[in-house]
This record gives C-alpha cells, sequence and structure tokens, in this order.
C-alpha cells in the first residue's frame, strides 16, 4: 500500500479534544468524511518537494502544508499525527495561494528528486507532473483554502 497522506479539517474543540485525547486519532483515520479532509496519496513527498526543495521537514511556511505542527498520539508509519493550529493553517494557505501549478512545474527535477529519494520513484515518468502532482497540490491547495476560510486547525498523518 505505501506511505499515503491524509489531512483533516477539524474546529478549535474537536482539535483541543484531539490533543487531550490522542487514542481519538484512530477514530479520525477510521473516518470517511471527504468533505472535510483531503487524501495527498503518495504523492504528498512529490508536491512537499516542490514547495520547498527539501526531503524532510524544514523551517517555513510552505513545509508545513505536509509536516507541520504538534505531533499527536503514536508513530503511524512516518511519525504521529500533526495537529497545525487554525492560526497556522491561515499562513499555510496564504502561502499556498501565492504558488501556482506553473511554478511548481518549474520546479520539478525528476533526476533530483530521484537523487534525494522522494517518494515513490516514479518522478521519471511521462507526465507525472501533470497527471498525479498537479492535481494532488491543487487539491492540498482548495484542501488549506477551506480550513483558513472556517478557522480550523489541520490534522496531518503520513500511514
Amino acid at each position: 500500500m505505501g506511505m499515503i497522506w491524509v489531512g483533516y479539517r477539524r474546529n478549535s474543540s474537536a482539535a483541543r479534544q484531539l490533543l487531550e485525547d490522542p487514542d481519538l486519532l484512530e477514530d479520525l483515520l477510521e473516518s470517511d468524511d471527504g468533505d472535510t479532509s483531503v487524501d495527498l496519496d503518495k504523492a504528498w513527498h512529490g508536491v512537499h518537494w516542490l514547495l520547498t526543495g527539501a526531503e524532510g521537514p524544514i523551517a517555513g511556511i510552505p513545509s508545513e502544508a505536509i509536516f507541520g505542527g504538534e505531533p499527536v498520539g503514536e508513530d503511524l508509519g512516518y511519525g504521529p499525527g500533526r495537529l497545525l493550529p487554525a492560526s497556522r493553517v491561515s499562513g499555510v494557505a496564504a502561502e499556498l495561494h501565492e504558488l501556482d501549478v506553473d511554478t511548481l512545474r518549474s520546479r520539478m527535477d525528476p533526476a533530483a528528486m530521484t537523487r534525494a529519494g522522494i517518494y515513490p520513484s516514479i518522478w521519471d515518468e511521462e507526465d507525472v507532473f501533470d497527471a498525479y502532482l498537479a492535481p494532488a497540490y491543487e487539491s492540498l491547495r482548495g484542501f488549506y483554502t477551506a480550513a483558513a476560510r472556517a478557522g480550523e486547525s489541520v490534522i496531518q498523518t503520513i500511514c
């Protein structure tokens, strides 16, 4: 199956409950709410690379889109879930709003992504940006925009 990134939008009360009781993360992972979640599948690592030029988390708002927030609960396979508070979600949404698909396309470097070990190892496949990364990025951008407009926190998971 591999490692997939899923983000969930939740109000401040639900986010606070999650911090108080990390076992609630399991219930969240089993929920099937497409209206308040986004699933980047395995494109998450490539999207992060295009946002930051880095393999893992780095300082700065673009990295927070995939790796931001406070750890919550147990390791899910690629670390614990992470809770990004609404105050930081708005910053991520604003940053993503400024980055269009053409900017990310200009950052696409399949050889560099392969050398950096960006998951999954598909970057030399034909049309991978247009068919896989661009749609994932647009979904992520829309997700953060909706969360910011609603004043919601984001829970990020990679498992």
